[in-house]
């Protein structure tokens, strides 16, 4: 009978890839498909002459290679970014000077909506000086502030609050576009001595 299931397994490896496994409990399993579950011990690929044409590994192992692999592919991106990035600032700037210029007109357009934005917090808080104001004015003269003050108030509060917000962003981002705009205009000067 052994014989017979030995003849079976070596005519299945003729036609399809053979995975071979132990399990748990030490009993050796053979599939056209991995197990659904990885197995402590790992998963052997046959070919079709049933030697390991793969040989077992752990879950450790695996999740090793796979890790080495995609760290690999994430290196392979990153160079053939950069390659795209050195090919773009040669291609599209003939000299260092126009690469500067339009750096600089891109931040003069950022500078210029981070004023924006200080200005329309220079307008809120003096909206809010105003409100607050109106309110002292009211107890002073032993008066309940008006509802709509203490409302405006509250609103305007939350818009200063999401304006901090947007304006630590676009400083962020100025921040950013200064580090890039250095870095590319030292990587033009490597590109072209």
């Amino acid at each position: 009978m052994k014989a017979f299931a030995g003849c079976l397994l070596l005519c299945s490896l003729a036609h399809a890839g053979v995975y071979k496994w132990v399990d748990e409990a030490g009993n050796t399993h053979y599939s056209d498909a991995p197990p659904l579950q990885g197995q402590s011990r790992g998963v052997a690929e046959l070919n079709k002459q049933g030697a390991v044409s793969k040989p077992a590994e752990s879950e450790a192992q695996r999740r090793a290679r796979e890790a080495s692999a995609a760290e690999s592919a994430q290196r392979k991106r990153q160079a053939l970014e950069a390659s795209r990035h050195d090919q773009a600032l040669a291609q599209s700037y003939p000299t260092l000077a126009d690469l500067q210029a339009d750096r600089e007109r891109q931040l003069a357009v950022l500078q210029s909506a981070y004023r924006a934005l200080e200005l329309r917090d220079q307008g809120l808080a003096l909206q809010q000086r105003q409100l607050r104001q109106d309110i002292e004015r009211s107890r002073a003269n032993r008066q309940p502030p008006p509802a709509a003050a203490v409302r405006d108030q509250q609103a305007l509060g939350q818009s200063q609050r999401e304006l901090q917000r947007q304006m630590a962003a676009k400083r962020a981002e100025l921040d950013d576009f200064r580090r890039k705009m250095r870095q590319d205009l030292d990587r033009y000067r490597q590109l072209n001595p």
